[in-house]
């Protein structure tokens, strides 16, 4: 993959698409899919927190789609929930950028309907989910605020894409000390110095005792993370 830049701005709805419905909204576009979840009502005027949720190897969309979908009221937000075009993402099967770039097709076509609160557009990813958001969150910060990652396998990031007046998002890792798929003495301390050194301020918490699955309040307790700090010092404003 020759980058994982995304190639889109933060923009308000147009007048030229039709404002976006509440609900459960599937979104099509070839062989690839996503769910995106919305309060049952939508207020015009209101800016949104945008939330992608990635799962892991397997498509464990439908899950995640249905763990998600009263958040969408109870925190006033909107969850997208993709499907990988493959068993997993691009970054671990040919490097393509098929999901990348359906992604930003969808985010361009959600900008026009909803008004988003780009201070708080971010990512939750679960095991190679969580590989691939602090892949794109950390590659395209001006587009993510933040990324949490459950028991990623490893951070890569595109350093092409540093430069001095970049902000950096949030980071919250979670891992289990008993994950037999990513071992903690192995991957998850590695992990977490590579982030330290690349320069982000790691919110690193360990599950004592975890497996390779959530604990039941992690989906709590990363939502309350994201959305307990408005982001307004990092200087993305909703556009007018």
């Amino acid at each position: 993959m020759e980058t994982l830049e995304f190639s889109i701005e933060p923009s308000a709805p147009t007048n030229e698409a039709p404002p976006g419905p509440g609900g459960v909204i599937q979104l099509d576009g070839g062989p690839s899919r996503a769910i995106l979840l919305a309060p049952d009502t939508i207020d015009p005027a209101r800016a949104y927190p945008l939330i992608t949720v990635l799962h892991g190897a397997g498509r464990q969309d439908e899950i995640l789609v249905r763990a998600y979908r009263e958040e969408a009221a109870r925190r006033q937000a909107l969850f997208l929930v993709p499907r990988s075009t493959q068993a997993t993402w691009g970054l671990f099967v040919g490097a393509n950028r098929d999901d990348l770039d359906f992604l930003m097709r969808v985010y361009r076509g959600i900008y026009a309907r909803y008004r988003i609160d780009h201070a708080r557009q971010s990512l939750i990813g679960y095991s190679d989910g969580a590989t691939y958001a602090l892949a794109i969150g950390l590659s395209n910060p001006r587009v993510f605020s933040a990324v949490v990652a459950w028991a990623p396998g490893f951070v890569l990031v595109d350093r092409s894409r540093f430069a001095p007046d970049e902000p950096k998002p949030r980071v919250l890792v979670e891992h289990g000390t008993h994950d037999q798929v990513f071992p903690f003495e192995e991957i998850a301390a590695r992990n977490r110095q590579i982030l330290t050194d690349l320069g982000y301020d790691v919110d690193f918490r360990v599950d004592e005792n975890g497996i390779h699955w959530p604990r039941r309040e992690f989906q709590r307790d990363a939502l309350d993370w994201l959305l307990n700090d408005s982001g307004s010092e990092r200087g993305r404003a909703p556009p007018a």
